[in-house]
């Protein structure tokens, strides 16, 4: 089952839920008692969980546990395969549920951090420290006031500062971190070559064979390490990247749709325009007129 807003109890959280940014990003005060389930989901957001009180702990697709106790943050990429979470009795957490897009476009470029940290390290659990608080009590202030004018930029620069803040944190546990020399650390060599070849590819929208031709592997391969390492193919990664530069191209430039489609190297802003609606959900215009509003 893939956990989106309309089904969210199945990972046991609260009623209340503050939203923000067109429900992109979902607040939630605390764990309730999760129902008993054998059923594994996949979070369709990026979760960013803060144990306050007690202990959570999560299953994942392999059969690895991951624990979480006071003080700690449990973070999971999106659409990572788990079993529902169990918690203590005594149990006090947030969760902030954050989309793929509006994460990508907080971090820019230190998302390649947060990639590297949740597929190839597999970095679920961060100790806690002092601004993790201080997180905890601005996040209040953001998402209950009803009275912020600017409300939606308010947002986006609190998940770029608390992001960034995470970054730093997964950054220095990476470099404490040995890369295995088995075949799984290969693999993850491989992905993150592919990552960083999308990140300096200036004409994102190439085929899956373009890319695995430049890392001298074939689409097969290719495409098997990444649904080993992320659960997600080559091509949506590739989609995701292209879809990334057209919402900034968008919202910080003044540039046409089809000034927008020749840059990205579409034959036509026809063709462009439903591309991004297969995407969005909405077109290129409508995505730029509504987030001016």
């Amino acid at each position: 089952m893939i956990v989106d807003e309309n089904n969210i109890q199945q990972l046991g959280l609260n009623d209340e839920t503050h939203k923000g940014l067109d429900g992109e990003v979902l607040m939630y005060d605390s764990l309730k008692e999760v129902n008993a389930s054998s059923q594994a989901v996949r979070i369709g957001y990026n979760a960013i969980l803060h144990c306050r009180q007690g202990r959570i702990q999560i299953e994942l697709a392999d059969h690895r546990q991951v624990h979480v106790r006071h003080g700690q943050m449990l973070l999971l990429p999106a659409n990572k395969l788990v079993q529902p979470m169990m918690v203590s009795t005594d149990v006090d957490a947030g969760v902030l549920l954050v989309s793929d897009r509006v994460l990508k476009s907080a971090l820019g470029k230190q998302v390649s951090i947060w990639n590297k940290a949740m597929y190839m390290e597999e970095i679920y659990v961060l100790d806690g420290g002092p601004w993790m608080e201080g997180i905890k009590n601005f996040s209040k202030t953001i998402f209950k006031s009803g009275e912020l004018r600017l409300r939606n930029e308010i947002v986006m620069a609190f998940l770029r500062m608390m992001g960034l803040m995470l970054c730093e944190a997964l950054a220095r546990q990476t470099e404490q971190s040995d890369t295995d020399a088995d075949s799984t650390g290969n693999e993850k060599a491989i992905f993150n070559r592919f990552l960083t070849l999308l990140a300096k590819e200036p004409n994102k929208r190439q085929r899956v064979s373009y890319y695995a031709s430049r890392l001298n592997i074939s689409s097969k391969y290719l495409s098997t390490v990444c649904r080993r390492v992320s659960d997600k193919s080559p091509l949506r990664w590739i989609t995701e990247s292209v879809m990334e530069e057209c919402y900034m191209l968008l919202l910080s430039t003044d540039l046409s749709v089809k000034e927008i489609s020749n840059r990205m190297g579409f034959p036509n802003s026809s063709f462009f325009g439903q591309f991004f609606r297969e995407q969005a959900g909405m077109t290129p215009i409508e995505y730029r007129n509504r987030r001016e509003k």
